[in-house]
């Protein structure tokens, strides 16, 4: 899986825009299609564009997820903790539409 890495620079000071760069890495993670009842699907998706990753990366809401060929955007990760301890993150992916 190609997880492509948001990250936000400086101001524009023309149009007060964030420069915004990507970087890439590969990662290991579980990926599971959402049921129906799981999410709430918005006009023009279909529940077979959201995928769940599980993922030990720090990924980040807006972080661009490549899998199989298509790309998702994450939604805001949880953090899933055992006793404390980070055990992975997951997180609601949708489909990127072109």
């Amino acid at each position: 899986m190609t997880w492509y890495k948001r990250a936000e620079g400086s101001l524009d000071p023309t149009t007060g825009d964030r420069a915004i760069t990507w970087t890439t890495e590969i990662i290991t993670a579980i990926v599971q299609r959402l049921r129906a009842d799981e999410v709430f699907v918005e006009a023009g998706y279909a529940v077979e564009d959201y995928v769940r990753i599980f993922t030990i990366s720090a990924i980040q809401h807006k972080d661009k997820i490549g899998y199989g060929g298509v790309q998702y955007e994450a939604f805001p990760p949880e953090v899933v903790k055992f006793r404390g301890v980070l055990e992975h993150y997951t997180a609601i992916c949708r489909r990127l539409i072109a």
